[in-house]
């Protein structure tokens, strides 16, 4: 699969373009600042599935939505030479997924040519106590390096320099302690006529608002991963876990305390105890399997029209460690393989996505 990239070179400073050009062997260049960003179906829907914002919002429509990943994957995107198109479902439909594949190609992408850990991104809560989030995303490179990005996904191909002025100025509400701060719009065509897949990118100014610190990134990232795994009520508790610990943060900040995390608090001690009380409970719901000698939690999703299944799961052994907030997780690095007629994605957070 693969999909046009337009580099706005007047706000990215060349150093970062050079840094994409290098680390991304998956770019190849049409002409100055365009490029084609190809991607591995498989690694694609799991980054889909993983950080879409709407999963919650398909309900009876999941099937379709599974569906036309299924219809990416084997039909659609050789239709235009293996770039992306929606032609199926009704129009607000395909808005809705366009934002997910907007999401998609806009972590890929990060993840490719800036060497971003899939473990790290999460979206920026506007205060610490989780109450409102915001759309944006932020991550961390192996260096502790802080990438920004602002991620946006549209069927109207009128809209694009709309949408991308929005995405600028959300954009501009972020501190400018990062190396990069990107607003990315993805256009994606309704059918094979017209103007092709595109994506946009953009690294424009910034100002001040709260950001969490790489470790902090990582506990809100986990959010997605529970709700990927289907770990909803475990989900639940874990929220409630974070906004006490970010309370604590507060708290440790006004008082001049230098200490970062007082696991002896008996607030803290008490969400704690009620979320691994509810992760044990719920794990007699859930599927376990085991893959190349590691054994996850998740569930499957059944596509009703062929037959076939997909697995979404988490490690569970890093779920458990994160659960007590620690971030100390051993890294593993991103694989994709084949085995036994199933395809397997696996990503640095511990997450795998299996056909």
């Amino acid at each position: 699969m693969k999909i046009f990239v337009h580099f706005d070179s007047s706000t990215i400073a060349p150093s970062i373009l050079m840094q994409m050009y290098i680390n991304n062997n998956q770019l190849q260049e049409i002409e100055k600042n365009i490029y084609i960003f190809e991607f591995d179906p498989i690694v694609f829907t799991h980054a889909l599935m993983l950080l879409g914002q709407n999963k919650n919002r398909f309900g009876f429509d999941l099937s379709l939505y599974l569906n036309t990943v299924i219809y990416l994957f084997n039909n659609s995107f050789t239709a235009l030479n293996g770039l992306i198109i929606i032609n199926n479902g009704s129009t607000d439909f395909k808005r809705r997924i366009s934002e997910d594949l907007g999401v998609g190609i806009s972590s890929l992408f990060m993840v490719k040519s800036l060497c971003v850990r899939w473990e790290t991104i999460a979206q920026i809560p506007q205060n610490k106590k989780l109450s409102k989030n915001t759309p944006d995303f932020l991550g961390f490179n192996s260096n502790n390096e802080r990438f920004i990005y602002e991620s946006k996904g549209t069927t109207q191909p009128q809209n694009i320099e709309t949408i991308m002025a929005k995405a600028l100025q959300q954009s501009k509400g972020y501190p400018e302690n990062a190396i990069g701060k990107f607003a990315i719009v993805s256009y994606f065509p309704a059918g094979s006529k017209g103007m092709p897949p595109f994506t946009f990118i953009a690294d424009p100014p910034i100002s001040e608002i709260f950001l969490p610190n790489k470790e902090n990134a990582i506990l809100l990232h986990y959010k997605y991963v529970l709700e990927f795994a289907g770990l909803e009520s475990t989900l639940q508790a874990y929220k409630n876990l974070l906004s006490e610990k970010f309370k604590l943060d507060r708290q440790d900040e006004e008082d001049n305390v230098s200490t970062y995390l007082r696991l002896g608090n008996s607030g803290l001690q008490h969400f704690l105890r009620q979320l691994m009380e509810t992760f044990e409970q719920e794990r007699q719901t859930k599927e376990e399997i085991e893959w190349h000698d590691r054994n996850y939690i998740g569930r499957y999703l059944h596509n009703s029209n062929n037959g076939g299944e997909l697995f979404l799961g988490v490690e569970i052994e890093k779920i458990q460690r994160i659960l007590q907030l620690s971030t100390n997780i051993q890294e593993i690095e991103d694989s994709r393989s084949q085995e036994n007629r199933e395809e397997i994605s696996v990503f640095s957070d511990g997450t795998i996505f299996k056909i």
